[in-house]
């Protein structure tokens, strides 16, 4: 996949997945709208935001660059619901998993920083509504399902999703952790949704680590102090033990960790448990911070690849939609890699979403253009006189337009 000049940048971008029409013979059979075919539809659909399957089926319509790029001419709204709902989970996830081996392998040499690797364990929920979603039944006021994810923190400001586990909404956090917390090379970062002791324990004897907020009454006790005078923001860096009733022999069970307090620049408490004792308190501070990269990322992806609109509401459409978006961000994080941009990600997508049917060699001609102009913007006088002691009084705006 070389950069052929009459490429347009939405091909170019699909042809990441490097798909072929000849593996998937059982699903294609009998198929105009083939396995590949759908595939491509459905993520240049997430990638550009449709509203619906009809917006879907429109654009296509009325589009013979991308009837060329995805090798389809027309399609209804009606196939291709029945169609999402047909494809096949095991073949997506496949190909997410291809793409995410793609990312790890631009990104291996791009650690956390000074932090090192980090793994940033969180979920985030898409609801339902109360008729369609029945089948994913949570409490009298809300059905929805759960994103279980493992963001890779590779450098600040570029995190993507390596792992991830859907679920229906009542799957609490910790039922899950065992699955995403199994990396001996990174640091895995954890909420309090996260609290289970015997969960820490399992993770110190396997040479896991983790750093995990923990509730400011939960319960420690204190080995051994060490002195954080010099750092203001660190109120204590201390080895402590936790306990926890054993299931099956209940006996109480003790777990030697560490326990880090800080307070942020709001004067916010945090309590962090974590096995991590080759990093000072300051450290192990930024480390949980790094937390919030998931966050940004849970809302870019709700935002930008309309993973919180769904296209249908039967079950097996919705875990597919799920991994259709999360290929969608893949694809784009790998195009935005390969135009070496120093443009952000979303800068990025508004300008892949302009220039889709146009060729490449165009598409990276506008990305990298200077601009003409070099004004500082208007400036702002400074106000003549005293400064006003007391704020100004509004009074009513009265305007009748007849």
């Amino acid at each position: 996949m070389g950069n052929v000049p009459d490429q347009t940048v939405i091909c170019k971008c699909l042809n990441y997945m490097d798909l072929s029409d000849d593996h998937f013979p059982l699903f294609n059979y009998r198929r105009r709208f083939t396995f590949v075919k759908a595939v491509k539809l459905l993520v240049e659909a997430q990638l550009s935001q449709r509203s619906d399957l009809e917006a879907i089926s429109l654009h296509l319509d009325a589009n013979p660059q991308l009837q060329q790029d995805i090798g389809l001419v027309r399609i209804s709204a009606s196939q291709i619901d029945r169609t999402l709902n047909a494809l096949p989970l095991v073949e997506l996830q496949e190909l997410w998993f291809q793409l995410i081996s793609k990312q790890n392998q631009v990104c291996s040499a791009q650690k956390g920083a000074h932090l090192g690797k980090l793994r940033i364990i969180d979920s985030t929920v898409l609801s339902l509504p109360e008729m369609a979603g029945k089948w994913a039944y949570n409490s009298q006021t809300s059905n929805g399902i759960k994103i279980h994810t493992s963001v890779v923190l590779a450098r600040p400001g570029l995190c993507y999703c390596d792992q991830m586990i859907c679920s229906t909404r009542g799957v609490a956090d910790s039922e899950v952790a065992l699955d995403l917390v199994v990396d001996p090379e990174a640091i895995h970062v954890m909420d309090r949704g996260y609290i289970v002791y015997s969960q820490f324990k399992h993770w110190l004897e396997n040479n896991i680590r983790f750093v995990a907020r923990i509730q400011k009454n939960s319960r420690t006790v204190v080995k051994e102090e060490r002195d954080v005078s010099e750092f203001p923001s660190i109120l204590r860096d201390a080895d402590v033990t936790v306990s926890y009733t054993d299931k099956e022999t209940k006996e109480q069970v003790e777990v030697s960790l560490r326990l880090v307090e800080y307070i942020d620049d709001k004067e916010r408490l945090y309590r962090v448990l974590t096995n991590v004792w080759d990093r000072t308190a300051v450290q192990i501070s930024d480390i949980y911070r790094g937390r919030w990269a998931i966050e940004l990322f849970f809302k870019w992806m709700k935002q930008h690849v309309s993973l919180v609109h769904l296209y249908s509401y039967k079950p097996e459409a919705v875990w597919n939609q799920i991994y259709l978006a999360m290929i969608a961000h893949a694809l784009l994080q790998l195009l935005h890699q390969e135009s070496a941009t120093p443009q952000r990600l979303w800068s990025f997508l508004k300008m892949l979403r302009a220039y889709g049917t146009s060729s490449w060699a165009a598409f990276l001609e506008r990305l990298n253009r200077k601009p003409t102009k070099h004004s500082l913007g208007r400036r702002k006088k400074k106000k003549l006189g005293r400064p006003r002691k007391h704020p100004k009084v509004h009074k009513t705006v009265k305007l009748i337009k007849k």
